[in-house]
């Protein structure tokens, strides 16, 4: 059984601008994105090309470059045991997914690593330990530039940030094979995300991710 990480006073995670569609980025300083929960994510293409595939009759048609992504995003349960993937789907400039972290000793049964949780090697205990106290020490302040520098150093071994980098990684490099544009960058620096507060948010956020090809041209992301 999985547990969705409680965050209040969030945003939605979805607004109307301009009567469309968009994401918000709910990014909170200093979380743990290692910590056990659903994580909502939305990865852009690169200046928004539409690379992935087409829309036709309200249905998503994968390009070759789609569908390398789709192939790749039903390999991420590999990359760690806690991984388990929710509601996804691809669209021609973009994609939305919900990751679930599970419990720290929870086993989904098809990870090809071995121990660990992702962080480096210091040992689960002592990475969660280490980065919940840097959470209490910092997040009712405001943060110092050092601060801020110190947090970016931990995220880097926080299991989501490893998951969305191995990933980006891999397709973009296959992406660029077959279409011979070595060194291309795919997919924007960023991404946005948001931990999922509670069951009916998240069967709002996975009824969104269904419905996004039918509601393709209402989106901020259409061009």
């Amino acid at each position: 059984m999985f547990t969705c990480v409680l965050i209040p006073n969030i945003l939605d995670s979805m607004s109307l601008y301009k009567n469309k569609y968009r994401i918000e980025s709910n990014r909170r300083q200093f979380w743990d994105y290692s910590a056990p929960g659903s994580y909502f994510i939305t990865v852009c293409v690169q200046g928004r090309k539409n690379i992935l595939g087409r829309i036709e009759d309200r249905k998503m048609i994968l390009s070759d470059a789609g569908i390398i992504v789709s192939d790749y995003f039903a390999e991420i349960p590999t990359y760690h045991k806690r991984i388990v993937l929710d509601e996804w789907v691809i669209m021609p400039n973009h994609f939305h997914c919900i990751i679930i972290l599970g419990g720290y000793d929870f086993d989904n049964g098809v990870s090809v690593v071995g121990g660990g949780d992702g962080d480096g090697g210091d040992g689960v205990v002592g990475y969660v330990n280490k980065i919940h106290e840097f959470y209490l020490q910092h997040h009712t302040k405001k943060p110092t530039e050092n601060d801020i520098k110190q947090y970016r150093k931990l995220r880097r071994k926080m299991l989501i940030p490893m998951i969305m980098g191995k990933f980006q990684m891999q397709t973009s490099k296959q992406i660029n094979i077959i279409n011979n544009t070595i060194g291309n960058k795919t997919w924007q620096s960023n991404y946005n995300d948001h931990v999922i507060r509670n069951s009916n948010e998240h069967q709002r956020i996975k009824q969104y991710i269904k419905n996004n090809p039918l509601n393709w041209k209402d989106d901020t992301f259409y061009k």
